[in-house]
């Protein structure tokens, strides 16, 4: 008797090309698929022209990397921007999070994700060499690393740290540890140290 395939063709290669983008498995392929059959048809095809025009109009700042429909962003043709300051991360959205604070008016520089030897991601599949031009050209004096607290963000860090580390500039990291309102028993090792290791004076 001839095997029944339940899902159709089409539908198995959406999951499949999901499933590829990371964050997504397979059931959460399937979950985003099934919602898009599932909607009307007029709102799930104005979702799709929007991802088109989406990856038509958007595309990396030239100068910070920052995703935008301009070929410099707004925050690197800013005349108000502290220009002396670069905050380093390693994804646009890394940035959209500390522009909400509010609390940081200067540049930033996408470096497109982080060092990890097992995912074969080395220096030379990141944006740092423009990091580097944008410090040589004299107007910085402060640069802050702000790749994530885990280990390949902290080889990142460490990278980009001893490219400048001989530059006239000065070098920060952000400090990270305890969340507003943490338990200490239901935080981690590494989360407790480095709550020690960066404490302040009050």
């Amino acid at each position: 008797m001839k095997d029944i395939e339940i899902i159709p063709s089409i539908l198995r290669e959406v999951i499949e090309k999901i499933s590829e983008l990371p964050g997504y498995g397979e059931k959460s392929a399937q979950r985003l698929a099934l919602n898009l059959l599932n909607m009307p048809r007029g709102e799930a095809l104005q979702i799709i022209k929007t991802l088109f025009d989406m990856l038509e109009k958007i595309h990396p700042c030239v100068e910070c990397g920052l995703f935008t429909e301009k070929e410099i962003c707004d925050i690197c043709s800013s005349e108000e921007r502290d220009r002396s300051v670069i905050c380093v991360v390693e994804e646009t959205f890394d940035a959209f999070a500390i522009e909400k604070t509010g609390k940081f008016n200067g540049l930033y520089h996408v470096v497109g994700g982080r060092l990890s030897p097992l995912e074969g991601i080395t220096p030379e599949d990141l944006n740092i060499d423009k990091l580097i031009e944008r410090v040589d050209k004299g107007n910085i004096k402060e640069v802050i690393l702000a790749t994530n607290p885990t280990v390949e963000g902290e080889a990142t860090a460490s990278y980009i740290y001893n490219l400048l580390k001989n530059k006239n500039i000065t070098v920060s990291r952000i400090a990270y540890g305890l969340p507003f309102g943490a338990v200490l028993e239901n935080a981690d090792d590494f989360t407790l140290a480095k709550a020690l290791e960066h404490k302040t004076p009050i």
